[in-house]
């Protein structure tokens, strides 16, 4: 899979869990980094997470899961 180069673009996050499972949410600001995609949101903490955990485009279906590989990285320290 081809990585993306991010520079400030508008992105939706996948979060997992919680009492509704998990959901796409907007508003963050990813950029490309060493690490991974840093992304940005005024209500959260900066997170370097992996690309396959944001998308460019809004979802059709803000419950449907992306691809989660086997065994992914959820957050990148």
């Amino acid at each position: 899979m081809e990585t993306m180069e991010y520079a400030r673009t508008k992105v939706w996050v996948w979060f997992k869990g919680g009492l509704d499972g998990g959901e796409w949410r907007g508003g963050f600001v990813a950029t490309t980094t060493d690490k991974g995609i840093l992304c940005q949101h005024g209500d959260f903490k900066d997170c370097v997470m992996p690309e396959w955990r944001i998308s460019k485009d809004e979802p059709g279906d803000f419950k449907k899961a992306p691809t989660i590989p086997d065994e992914a990285t959820w957050i990148i320290t």
